[in-house]
This record gives C-alpha cells, sequence and structure tokens, in this order.
C-alpha cells in the first residue's frame, strides 16, 4: 500500500487502479479493506490502547471509481471523518485530476457545465445539456497540459462530485478517457482508465492547518 500522509487522525494512501475506495456487497478487494488490515497490524504492534486493537476505526472520507488511480482519504476517528465530510459538503475541498483525453477538448482551456443522471441499471451516469428531471449540475474546468499524437492530458478542477462526473462530461463532449469503455474509450488496461486524482487539497479536522497531498500517477499513464 502506497501511503501519502498519515497521523492519529488520518490515512492517505495512492488508490491504484482497480480496487474500490469502500468494502461493499461487491466482491472484488477495497482499498478500505486493505487500509484497514494495515491499520489493524499497526496498532497491534504499537498502541497501548487496548480499545483501539479491539475496534480500530477507520472510513473513507471520500470515493473514487474503481478504474480510476490517485489521492485517497481516510478518517481514523468518528470526528475527523464528520469534521472532513463537512469540508466535501461545503465545497471547500479542492480536487486536481489528470486525465488523458483520446480527442482534443473543444478548447485547450475552459468549463463544462451539464446535468447528470444515473441511467436504469445505477452503474452509468446519463448527461444532458439542459436540466431535466431528477438531474444533478455538474461542473468542472479544465487546462490542456500536452497534445500527443493519440491522446491529450488535461489537468480538471471539478467543482460538484458526481457519479462518474468527469468521465461522462468528457465523453459527452466527444473526448472519452482513454481506457473507460464503458463511456466510448479504447480498451487499455483491465479495471483502469487514465483518471488520475493527482492532488486534494482540505484543512486538517483537528487542527485546521491547511493541507495538500499529491499522488504520482502509475507508470504508463
Amino acid at each position: 500500500m502506497d501511503i501519502i500522509f498519515e497521523d492519529y487522525y488520518l490515512l492517505a494512501i495512492n488508490k491504484p487502479a482497480g480496487l474500490s475506495s469502500e468494502s461493499g456487497k461487491e466482491r472484488h478487494p477495497s482499498a478500505e479493506q486493505e487500509a484497514l488490515l494495515y491499520f489493524t497490524k499497526a496498532l497491534q504492534q504499537h498502541s497501548t490502547s487496548k480499545r483501539l486493537k479491539e475496534t480500530p476505526y477507520l472510513r473513507a472520507v471520500h470515493r473514487l471509481d474503481r478504474v480510476s488511480s490517485g489521492v485517497l482519504l481516510f478518517a481514523k476517528t468518528k470526528q475527523a471523518l464528520q469534521a472532513l465530510m463537512q469540508q466535501f459538503e461545503q465545497r471547500s475541498v479542492q480536487k486536481v485530476y489528470h486525465a488523458v483525453l483520446e480527442k482534443q477538448p473543444p478548447s485547450p482551456s475552459g468549463q463544462l457545465l451539464h446535468w447528470l443522471l444515473k441511467d436504469d441499471t445505477g452503474r452509468k451516469a446519463l448527461v444532458s445539456d439542459v436540466q431535466v428531471r431528477n438531474s444533478q449540475q455538474a461542473l468542472l474546468e479544465y487546462k490542456t497540459l500536452s497534445v500527443g499524437p493519440q491522446s491529450v492530458l488535461v489537468e480538471v478542477y471539478p467543482s460538484t462530485g458526481r457519479f462518474h462526473q468527469i468521465r461522462a462530461q468528457f465523453a459527452h463532449v466527444g473526448c472519452p478517457i482513454a481506457g473507460d469503455i464503458a463511456y466510448g474509450g479504447r480498451p487499455w488496461k483491465e479495471y483502469q482508465i487514465k483518471l488520475h486524482a493527482q492532488r486534494l487539497t482540505f484543512h486538517h479536522p483537528k487542527t485546521g492547518t491547511p493541507m495538500t497531498l499529491e499522488a504520482p500517477a502509475p507508470e504508463g499513464f
């Protein structure tokens, strides 16, 4: 497990593509399970607290898609979880992604504004240019970092955190993310697309200190 930061309240990792963020009904492995195993082992070796050893607490603060990689933040206490989730709800957390697109976007930099809702299966986002019933506004900004023969690297700044937002919005304007076969991209690696949570900026839940955590993109990205 690639640990970016750890203290008494927080654990941040560079989640590899292929792992779900949270433990759930699906049988495939999750980053939360692996992080909890690491945390439990560390407590058994180093903690003097019987309570912590018997009931270790670790919860994912936010989610990354299984097929994406990057900074994933966990809380080690309920109070830290509540404080961090409040920051996400108030949209005071700054998220920066890197994405490799199969085509150049409409302009080198700009803004995408759409309305999103889930399809009948709940596994895919549908995009509308106008507000429709049960849809939620999805807003992001982006800038092009480099242009190659068959792909474009962009930096993405989502203002909202909708389900599959970045993937669906870029696909809607004709620029699917590399590897994202669910949204029209060409295959890359199994359970992996070229979408990476590069940077996360927030305030420490205990001290209030501003923090910025970064994760290097995976090899071959």
